[in-house]
């Protein structure tokens, strides 16, 4: 019945006169045109029957249900209506395999794209070492149909960007984990994340829109709320509404983003000079920032996942040394002093 009520209330601006009165709705009769002397006199109803919505003309006679009524005033309604009416009376087995097929179809920006050529995480055998890499850095499921392995990226990059690694930079290609950045269902950037713990590049960043910031996270992330900021795309996987830049400086990453719901999250370093002068930056610059507890030994949020803690802990731990403006630099003196 909340349909029909919507609907009624969608077509009323097609009907002359349209009031409701006694649990009904009454309007001039669109059929007949009610009288045609007098101009104030309305007899066609809309009311229930039986649990149902019918229309009724005390003019004309003409009676029917409001399915047919609608048809006949607005195609274009009553073909929305008949959708919303489907998807209402679906049962939830038939609603369970949808959003099941749904989830099977590719995405926009894998389908129409060079990622269609690569395999991601998620299709790779559970004894893959790839895959045993991202296992073990226990990153959340969802995400495994979002990162791609991409043999030999500089090549690959080549093939999308003709000339981009020179041949003498070819010599140390490697199988690398692509990081798509996606905004409004579009590949702005994407990043080669290096295997190797002695890779001497850990991230190779390629840009393809400069038009949008290199963030990752915009097709997850409502802006509006309070976000998170991390230095890379894996540690923003575990906290919820968070982007990361792709770069270490973020206060320059973010700086078209309105400032009023980001908290700027640099990892728990406090005897880098960088890192400090960093979040030093972020503070005189107006940012909220958080300062780790001086107790914590984990450098990042994705060591303190693989160290036991939980994404809900760690939220907590942020929300709980987040500071801006005065009692940020006091702590940042205090916690640099470590």
């Amino acid at each position: 019945m909340w349909i029909d009520n919507k609907y009624i209330s969608l077509v009323s601006s097609r009907l002359q006169m349209f009031n409701r009165r006694n649990n009904g709705y009454n309007f001039r009769c669109p059929f007949c045109g009610d009288s045609h002397k007098s101009k104030t006199k309305s007899r066609g109803w809309i009311y229930q029957e039986n649990g149902e919505y019918k229309f009724h003309c005390f003019n004309c006679g003409y009676h029917t249900s409001f399915k047919t009524f609608l048809k006949h005033i607005d195609y274009n309604l009553f073909t929305e209506y008949k959708i919303e009416c489907l998807a209402e009376n679906k049962t939830p087995e038939q609603k369970e395999y949808e959003e099941f097929v749904e989830k099977l179809k590719p995405k926009e920006y894998i389908a129409n794209t060079f990622l269609k050529s690569l395999k991601k995480i998620s299709q790779l055998k559970f004894d893959n070492s790839i895959k045993q890499y991202i296992v073990n850095r226990k990153l959340p499921n969802p995400y495994h149909s979002k990162l791609f392995v991409s043999p030999n990226f500089m090549s690959f990059v080549n093939s999308i960007i003709p000339d981009k690694f020179s041949q003498e930079a070819l010599k140390n290609d490697e199988t690398r984990i692509l990081i798509p950045f996606i905004k409004d269902n579009k590949i702005h950037a994407f990043q080669g994340r290096s295997l190797k713990s002695n890779s001497k590049v850990k991230y190779i960043t390629i840009v393809l829109d400069d038009t949008i910031p290199s963030i990752y996270g915009f097709d997850t992330c409502n802006l509006n709320q309070k976000t998170y900021v991390f230095e890379g795309p894996f540690d923003s996987m575990f906290i919820p509404n968070s982007i990361a830049t792709a770069g270490g400086d973020l206060v320059s990453s973010v700086r078209t983003l309105d400032k009023s719901n980001l908290v700027v999250v640099y990892d728990n370093e406090p005897r880098s000079k960088e890192t400090i002068k960093k979040i030093d930056k972020a503070i005189m610059n107006g940012y909220s920032v958080c300062i780790w507890p001086e107790n914590l030994e984990y450098k990042d949020v994705n060591d303190m996942i693989i160290g036991g803690l939980s994404p809900e802990f760690i939220k907590h731990i942020i929300d709980n040394n987040t500071y801006k403006d005065l009692s940020a630099k006091l702590k940042l003196t205090k916690w640099s002093k470590l």
